[in-house]
């Protein structure tokens, strides 16, 4: 079990069963301990990703509502720190990466899950700790 911070790939993974990765994401939530937290971000992206599969919007709100996904506001109280970290970054990173390194700050037991494992095996939580990753 492990505690996890999600990203758009698994998201998107879990719900398109026509994605590369729907039979690791479809299965990664039986592996989740509590809720999995994510952004507004990631939400926003995995929505728009989805647009074309029928019912998969829907299915992110009653994650939601059911308490299986947690999504944490992040630009009122962590602007700053985002913005340090797009600018580190630069172009390599979004903000929802930026928000997802973020999140691995403030939750140092959790473990991000994502597809996208060539940025964040790059991307460092407090400018040099690698951060604690699940891919595919």
């Amino acid at each position: 079990m492990i505690r996890a911070i999600l990203d758009t790939g698994p998201l998107v993974g879990s719900l398109d069963r026509d994605d590369q990765w729907h039979a690791w994401a479809a299965g990664l939530f039986a592996k989740i301990q509590g809720p999995a937290i994510t952004c507004d971000a990631v939400i926003s992206e995995a929505c728009f990703l989805l647009r074309e599969v029928p019912d998969a919007r829907q299915k992110i709100f009653v994650l939601v509502e059911r308490g299986i996904l947690r999504v944490l506001p992040m630009l009122s109280e962590e602007s700053s720190a985002v913005r340090v970290l797009l600018s580190r970054y630069g172009k390599r990173m979004d903000y929802a990466d930026a928000c997802l390194v973020r999140l691995s700050e403030l939750y140092r037991e959790h473990t991000v899950v994502t597809t996208d494992a060539q940025d964040f095996r790059i991307y460092r939580r407090f400018t040099r700790q690698a951060i604690p990753l699940m891919v595919p």
